[in-house]
This record gives C-alpha cells, structure tokens and sequence, in this order.
C-alpha cells in the first residue's frame, strides 16, 4: 500500500533559524559600500531560500505535492496537505497583534500622558495595527521581519489628511536584511532591500538600497554582482530607518522547527486515502474459474455469478485482493503527532479539551496549553519591545526635529500589548475600582486592569469629567458634606449607623449612591449629598491628578 514511503521520504532537516550577516567595517562608506554588499549577499541569498520556502509551506506548497509512488501509483497516488502551519501563524498573529499595540506612559511626568495620547494617534494615523500583524506574519512564518520609518515628504502640505511627519513600510523580508558589526556589541551599521526591476522578478536587473546613519546608497546590480553607485543622498539623520524584528534569539519561524512531522503527517493522511482508494478499487480474483471478458461484462451488469466444481471436487472461488489499512491505529499516529506539533510550538490544544465543565476564564488560562501559548507569546513580546524600541527612536527624532512633538525622551514610552480580551468586563471593572480605591491614578488603574485599550486618552477623558463634576458641586453650593455636617447619630466617616427610616433630620430614606473618589457605595445622609467621607470631598477639590 506505498508504506516503504514512510521509510524512505525525505523529511526537511535542513533549516535552523536565519543567519545573522557581520561585517568587521565599523563604518559603511563609499569606498567599501560594494565590497561589503557583495560579501552579505552570499548569507542573504542562503536566507532568502529558506524564508521563501517557509512562505510557500505556509500557502501550501509543501513536499508532499511533488511524492512519487513507485508502486501502485497507477491505482492511487493521493497528494493531500493538512496545512498546520498557516493555522500556528495565523493563530499567534492574531493573538500576538490582534489588538492593537499601544503606547502607555512608562513613568509620570507632567504633560507627558497627552503627549504619548498624540503619538498614538499618529500611529493610527499611519495605519501601525494593521503593519504591526504584517510584521507579525512574517516573524512567525519566515523568523525575522522588517520595519521602514522614513521622513513624510509631504509634511506640511495636507496636515488636514496625515497628521504624521513620518511614514512606515513593512519591506518584504525575502529582499531586506542588516549588516551588523562582527563584534561583542552587534550593532547595526547598514540596512538592505532591494527590488527585482525587471517584470519577471529575475535577477538580470536589482536595485540595491543600502542606508546608512548618514547617507542613502542606490546601487544598480544584477546576478554577476552588486554593480556600481548610482546615486547617493546625504541626510545626516544619524539613524539607520530599518529596523529588525526577530522572532526569536535564534530567527526561526513559528512551525519551523515541527516542519519534519508536519511533513510526517501529511504523508501518513496520504498514504491513508491511499489504502482506502485501493480497498475500493481491490483485483477480482477468479480462483477455479476460466471466464472471457463477454462474461466479466455481464457479470458487472447482472452483479451475480455462477461458479462452477473444479476436476479435484473443490469449489472455485471469486475474491478481492486487498489489505485493509488499521484506521484506528493510523488515527492514534496521527492524534500523536498533531498533539506534538501543538505542544513544542506552544499552541492551545482544542480536540481533547473538556468544554463541559464550569471553569472560569482564569482558570481555563492555566489548562489545555493556553498558558504555554501565553508564555510563547510573553517571548516574543520580549523581542518585539526590543525592535520597537529603535522604531521609537527614529519616530521620536523625526517629530522633534519637524517640531510635531517636542519633550518627551524615550524612557517615558512603553509598548502595551493586550491580549486575553476574553476576560469578564465585570473583573475588570471590579479591578478598576480596586485600584482607584487603593490610591492609583486613572492612568495607572486604567492600565493595571486592562479595562481600556488606550489608556492614555481614556485617563484623560476620565480626569476632566471628574474635574467637570467637583467644579459642577462647587457651583451648586458645596453638594459635599464634611464632618462637621453629620448628624451626632451618625460616625465620622459617612457611614450610618442607625436605621435608614426618616428620623425628623430630613436625611433621605434608602437613598445610595457611589462615592466618584473612593467608587464605594454608601448611603446618603442629605439629598445634595455626593462623596461618602470628607477625605473625598478633599481629594476631589485637590485635582484630578491627585485622586
């Protein structure tokens, strides 16, 4: 039934991880630009074979498409592709960068929170979420992806439509790559992409771009080499606009390291329809039976067959020749290995799991391997903040420098990924209150309880409308109560301690309300009545920023 296949098939072992690309040229000038580009074409193009054959496992194109059968294949030669790896990519891009990736105030600093609030807005102005799981994509798929953060040429000119002075590109990883220096610190000293200028995508004319912190190199090339110069713009920026976002220390994509048994697992399901193609198109054997082909005609047609007793008394028989495949055993292979793929690439297992039960969102975090898909995710997070950090500093300069965002350093933005949005409104709810109540900003509490997708701008509406309602009391005459305002019945810190009847000083009877400070729900002692303590009231009256 073609099992000598699973023997002698060839499975991909053949890819680790990217290659990094080091020069020993602490500078990139004109006068080794060439030298140096033609060195790093020989690791890139070894690179971009492998990344190229990663993006079309993930579309399909897989192995098992070019199997060739050396026995039966005129009975059955089924190519059929279970494609786990675009599920594992398009599961951890929509997990990773899902929802928008958002900039946050990393410490307090006055005027900074509206500040970091226009930045954000620039980003969604520039389309960053949707780039940001672009690049996701190709992290996962290929192990590495890449950044372009240039100056807007149009600035100035239609700030009603681009509030932004800069733009973004996701260049294709198979073109792009960096230079690093080959030393302990590793540092980026030229970046690469480059585009085929011909129709069909061949080599016989490239266009080499090569930045540089200083100067733009345009290079004219083809297969023989790098060619010469073009062209060379001088900027004096001081950064080199492409930055790297690697998936991982060792630039391996998601499903790599599992492409062996996705390769074993497909095979195994084709070989599987084999045997039952074959079981149906099973040989007639005619054992004791001479029968033309006028007779094997009507016996197709009739569906019935007379057999006749051999010269040695036996009766002659009439079978199929087949070897049914043991499908509940092949199903336990298959089972395994999916269930191995899932687990070393850190994805949730789905078909096993127990969706009866009363377990809370919390809980389900912890079992079936959500919280190693979440530890997964915490890795790539890591990486991701250490590229963004460098995107963030060419995007802070360009702002400075074109006057659109001045005074705010580095050290007060911080990426916050939010994913897990599954989780109860209620619990989130419940933690802001917590958290207001314990003393923190709206900022911070906004941003510890994952209740705001943007919590710099929602802080911000939340403060004023707490501003507005204190100056609204102020107004009204003083709708708070202090202490010396309680009735002798009652304690000293707004809680009543006798019955809620009306009892001759004109208090409300069951009358609630929740304390906009504190967010306690207390009982009211007047109808004006707004804060539950006068610690309250004192908070409100000092500022927002304050509370």
């Amino acid at each position: 039934m073609g099992s000598e296949q699973l023997m002698t098939h060839n499975f991909r072992t053949d890819m680790h991880g990217r290659k990094q690309i080091f020069t020993s040229e602490p500078e990139i000038n004109r006068g080794n630009v060439l030298q140096v580009l033609e060195k790093a074409m020989n690791t890139h193009r070894q690179n971009r074979a492998e990344e190229a054959t990663l993006e079309k496992y993930l579309r399909g194109i897989q192995p098992i498409l070019d199997r060739q059968k050396k026995f039966n294949a005129d009975v059955a030669n089924n190519k059929i592709v279970f494609n786990i790896a675009n599920q594992i990519v398009t599961f951890k891009t929509a997990e990773f960068a899902g929802e928008p990736i958002l900039y946050v105030n990393r410490r307090s600093r006055k005027g900074v929170p509206k500040k970091i609030a226009d930045l954000n807005a620039m980003m969604i102005s520039e389309g960053k979420p949707s780039k940001d799981m672009e690049i996701a994509y190709w992290m996962f798929t290929c192990g590495v992806a890449y950044r372009l953060i240039v100056h807007d040429p149009n600035v100035g000119k239609r700030a009603f439509l681009d509030e932004a002075p800069f733009e973004m590109f996701v260049p294709d990883p198979r073109n792009t790559f960096v230079i690093r220096l080959n030393d302990v610190s590793k540092r980026v000293v030229a970046g690469v992409n480059y585009v085929y200028q011909d129709e069909n995508g061949t080599e016989s004319s490239i266009q080499y771009t090569v930045y540089t912190p200083n100067v733009t190199y345009t290079i004219q090339g083809s297969a023989a080499g790098v060619g010469k110069i073009v062209r060379e713009d001088r900027h004096n920026f001081g950064m080199i606009p492409l930055v790297e976002y690697p998936c991982n220390p060792v630039y391996m994509g998601a499903f790599e390291v599992v492409l062996p048994i996705l390769d074993a697992i497909n095979l195994t399901q084709s070989n599987r329809l084999d045997g039952i193609e074959q079981f149906i198109q099973a040989i007639m054997v005619f054992e004791g039976v001479d029968i033309t082909d006028e007779q094997l005609t009507a016996l197709r047609e009739q569906g019935a067959l007379k057999l006749p007793t051999t010269m040695d008394g036996r009766s002659s028989r009439v079978y199929y020749l087949n070897e049914q495949l043991d499908q509940s055993q092949t199903q336990t292979l298959v089972d395994d290995m999916y269930q191995t793929v899932l687990e070393i690439c850190g994805m949730p297992s789905q078909g096993n799991a127990n969706t009866s039960d009363s377990s809370n969102n919390g809980a389900v975090i912890m079992k079936n391997g959500w919280w190693n898909s979440e530890a997964r995710q915490l890795e790539t997070e890591g990486m991701w903040k250490a590229a963004e950090t460098e995107t963030l500093r060419i995007v802070l300069k360009i702002c400075d420098e074109t006057n659109r965002l001045t005074g705010i350093n580095l050290s007060d933005v911080e990426p916050k990924f939010y994913r897990r949005s599954y989780e109860d409104l209620l619990v989130r709810t419940q933690s802001f209150s917590t958290l207001r109540s314990a003393g923190c900003t709206s900022l911070q509490a906004f941003t510890y309880s994952k209740l705001s997708r943007d919590p710099e701008s929602d802080a911000m509406q939340y403060d004023e409308y707490q501003e507005q309602q204190a100056q609204a009391l102020d107004q009204a005459g003083g709708a708070a109560i202090g202490e010396d305002d309680l009735p002798e019945e009652e304690d000293a810190v707004g809680v009543a301690t006798g019955s809620s009847s009306v009892d001759g000083t004109g208090h409300p009877k069951n009358s609630y309300a929740v304390c906009p400070v504190c967010h306690k729900t207390f009982k009211k002692r007047a109808n004006n009545q707004r804060y539950d303590r006068p610690e309250c009231r004192k908070k409100a009256l000092r500022g927002p920023g304050d509370v």
